[in-house]
């Protein structure tokens, strides 16, 4: 037993020191990103000796606009107090909010903007991927209106898997700009969009509400998750589904025992109504039962209304 759980607590041991090394490293790099304790402010017209360009964009701005008017200050309002960082002209003197990482905890920017809206960043996967506020957003750089064409295209210069859903035949219209991607997410960790509750099904409803019910005869994933069906982005079937009919229902539902019912070759008549006669063929029931479910289960997402089915009454969801 010894020789089995030595090489495991070797490894555990390993582990732990290279985590507490990368977590010194972080914080020692976090220090050097800091002006010193006996910098001292120098007025934004000393910045702009050697930051023309930056200040002259950053005064058409609304941080540059609010910020001139409440001090003169407002480049070091975000950076710190430069007198170091002028005398040695050394970047790591100065802080650069667009190089804090997460161990900083993004606390430049949230200084100000700390409503609820911002309350869950540091849980929220954008924070997880060591990303910060200026990977989204250019703070010197003169304001342009965020239309949902420019969002779309920011969100997917990191998602392409969803961009690439958008081609697909059955998407939501991403890439028509009819929707952005903020109607449905919240990149600062804030609530879903529109949805009283953070749930995907909450959030679906709030556009899709007679999908929501309640019914008197349900269907069981409909209640639980509409992402077991569909998928939002973008999918090859109908309908943002996951699968194609009958496929998909399959994964659940055993197949009719029709389908495995042998037809036979010719011609039938049907005397009380002979405009309903035809020709049958051995695979007939097949390619009946096994097209589409919806065909005749219409009513997929749940039903008030008893079916026409009297056997099943409504349970069947058709109508």
């Amino acid at each position: 037993m010894k020789k089995q759980t030595r090489p495991q607590s070797i490894l555990f041991g390993v582990s732990m020191v290279m985590f507490f090394c990368m977590i010194v490293l972080s914080s020692t790099s976090v220090k050097a990103k800091m002006p010193p304790a006996d910098a001292v402010s120098v007025g934004s017209s000393v910045c702009l000796d050697c930051h023309e360009d930056v200040g002259n964009d950053f005064a058409k701005t609304m941080h540059g606009t609010l910020l001139s008017k409440a001090s003169e200050n407002s480049c070091e309002s975000c950076h710190g107090p430069g007198s170091a960082h002028v005398e040695n002209q050394d970047p790591a003197m100065i802080i650069n909010p667009a190089k804090q990482d997460q161990f900083d905890g993004k606390s430049t920017c949230l200084n100000c903007h700390n409503t609820d809206n911002f309350s869950n960043w540091a849980m929220t996967d954008h924070n997880a991927a060591d990303m910060n506020c200026s990977s989204c957003h250019s703070i010197h750089s003169e304001y342009e209106a965020m239309t949902t064409g420019k969002i779309n295209n920011l969100c997917t210069e990191c998602h392409l898997d969803v961009k690439a859903a958008a081609f697909m035949p059955s998407h939501h219209p991403l890439k028509e700009g009819n929707m952005s991607c903020l109607d449905c997410h919240d990149p600062h960790g804030g609530q879903a969009t529109f949805a009283h509750e953070s749930s995907t099904r909450e959030l679906c409803f709030s556009c899709h509400p007679e999908k929501e019910g309640p019914f008197i005869f349900e269907h069981a994933p409909v209640n639980e998750d509409c992402m077991l069906c569909h998928s939002p982005h973008g999918t090859v079937a109908d309908n943002l589904l996951t699968q194609t009919e009958p496929a998909l229902c399959l994964n659940c539902h055993a197949m009719h025992f029709h389908a495995a019912v042998e037809g036979w070759d010719g011609d039938f008549e049907n005397p009380q109504a002979p405009e309903r006669a035809g020709t049958t063929t051995v695979d007939g029931w097949k390619i009946g039962i096994l097209t589409k479910c919806t065909q005749c289960h219409t009513e997929i997402h749940g039903s008030d209304m008893p079916s026409q089915t009297i056997s099943t009454s409504g349970n069947a969801l058709t109508r």
